[in-house]
């Protein structure tokens, strides 16, 4: 008789875990690894001065940074936190600290000090079929991320107008300038091309930086700016050819204003400046959530009746808790006929220039009224960043504004959170809709983590009782918690 064959156990891949909303939903963690390829194995990196936080990202990066991707992921994100604290979510606070005290609690995708093993594009494609050359040796997640919306980023004509306004205010033939994020040299080939002394793009990814450099020297630009592949917060003044700078730029923006840590990035590049009065673009930006009303998401998102047959208790597995990238709903939001049941309400304002991270409120309370009747499908997150304080210059990703602009919708898009009624929906199998009146008092809770990468909108209805009483909307921190 033929012996039988061992037993083999079945690799189980890790679970998900909650993304941030950076442009894109991104891979899981562990990659599934080429099939000659040995299996993964997850090593705990050695802790720096912070420790290693609450626990360890996906991909090894102590602190939780391993569990994010860059511009988009289902709700979860990233946070800042000063060595030997812990973090929040995910972890935080471990990795080796630089001068500025700053431990990055998320790198950008490709980015070589990212801790952890680095898979391969050719590793996530079927060994039977073709890869070029040209892509099989690089990161899968840079590849990814490349592909998912850094073509519609370039683009973005509106976008690359707005940082050549913001710019040409502050630039004279004196200017050093510094940029956080160099990608592919847009916008220090700006700088340089409108004057500035010199320019020094700083780029975590070496295939991006290289690819930079052929873009500057293709422009012959290449003796006015020097690119530099490491991680901003391993830079140090001597790093830079003309010592510190006069102007910090940077487009490290999400799907949220502070998906990619914009406002740690910006307060540790600022150890940069020559100055504390230092220009540094975008200078403002603001958080806001509008409500809205729309038929056709809800046809997408829920179910109902046909032909006499009942599917609604499907709707037991509707997700109201998870912010999603309007990307992932495989449409535009604008194409879906929204109406705004509120005004648009301001959550953050953040000044990238005096702000420092780690002083985000975790929770913001909204007031405001019902526009009309109507049942509120799901919140809205979108932003405004502005050139200067005196908001000059200014762009948005509110879905009214981005109807002639298909590219920002696919790099940007909004933040989209269904909504139900949570008082009524406890006590049902299935969430309630959130049905309203014209003039009710409307509560809106925004929950804020990992330093304003992830939020979380809860509504509460109040019926309208008194019609002398003028609409109003203001925002305080939340004491109580509405449920």
């Amino acid at each position: 008789d033929r012996p039988a064959p061992p037993s083999r156990r079945r690799r189980r891949r890790p679970p998900r875990r909650r993304r941030p909303l950076r442009r894109r939903r991104p891979p899981l963690s562990l990659p599934r690894p080429h099939p000659a390829a040995p299996p993964p194995r997850r090593r705990k990196p050695p802790p720096g001065p912070g420790g290693y936080g609450r626990g360890e990202g996906g991909d090894g990066v102590p602190g939780g940074a391993g569990a994010r991707a860059r511009r988009d992921g289902p709700s979860s994100r990233r946070r800042l936190r000063a060595a030997g604290a812990g973090g929040g979510g995910g972890g935080g606070g471990g990795g080796a600290q630089n001068e500025g005290g700053i431990s990055p609690a998320w790198y950008p995708p490709g980015a070589e000090a990212k801790r952890g093993k680095v898979y391969l594009f050719k590793q996530e494609i079927d060994p039977m079929f073709y890869v070029p050359k040209r892509i099989a040796d690089k990161s899968n997640e840079l590849i990814v991320a490349v592909n998912d919306f850094h073509f519609a980023m370039m683009n973005d004509l509106p976008r690359n107008e707005f940082y050549r306004n913001a710019l040409a205010q502050v630039i004279t033939a004196d200017s050093a300038i510094a940029e956080i994020g160099i990608g592919s040299g847009l916008l220090s080939m700006i700088c340089a091309s409108l004057g500035a002394k010199h320019v020094t793009g700083i780029e975590a990814s070496k295939p991006l930086a290289q690819l930079a450099q052929l873009n500057i020297t293709s422009n012959g630009l290449q003796d006015k700016i020097t690119v530099l592949n490491a991680m901003s917060t391993d830079i140090r003044e001597r790093d830079l050819k003309h010592g510190k700078v006069d102007v910090l730029v940077s487009e490290i923006l999400g799907t949220l204003l502070l998906s990619e840590n914009a406002l740690e990035f910006n307060a540790d590049a600022k150890r940069l400046l020559k100055s504390p009065g230092g220009h540094v673009i975008p200078r403002l930006g603001t958080q806001f959530v509008t409500l809205i009303e729309s038929d056709r998401l809800d046809l997408i998102t829920s179910a109902r009746k046909w032909r006499g047959l009942d599917f609604r208790n499907f709707n037991q597995l509707k997700d109201t808790a998870s912010l999603l990238f309007t990307k992932e709903l495989g449409c535009r939001l604008c194409s879906l006929d929204p109406t705004n049941i509120s005004e648009r309400l301001p959550i953050l304002e953040v000044d990238f220039a005096a702000d420092k991270a780690g002083e985000l409120p975790q929770r913001k309370i909204l007031r405001t009224r019902a526009l009309r009747d109507g049942t509120i499908h799901a919140a809205v997150f979108s932003w405004e960043v502005y050139s200067d304080l005196k908001k000059t210059h200014r762009m948005s990703t509110h879905y009214e504004e981005t109807v002639d602009n298909f590219q920002r919708d696919m790099q940007w898009g909004q933040g989209i959170q269904l909504l139900e009624d949570p008082t009524q929906s406890e006590s049902k199998n299935a969430p309630v809709p959130l049905l309203v009146k014209k003039g009710d008092h409307l509560i809106v809770e925004i929950r804020i983590a990992q330093e304003g990468a992830v939020m979380q909108c809860l509504v509460r209805r109040i019926p309208f009782q008194s019609p002398e009483e003028a609409p109003s909307s203001s925002t305080e921190p939340s004491t109580v918690d509405p449920q």
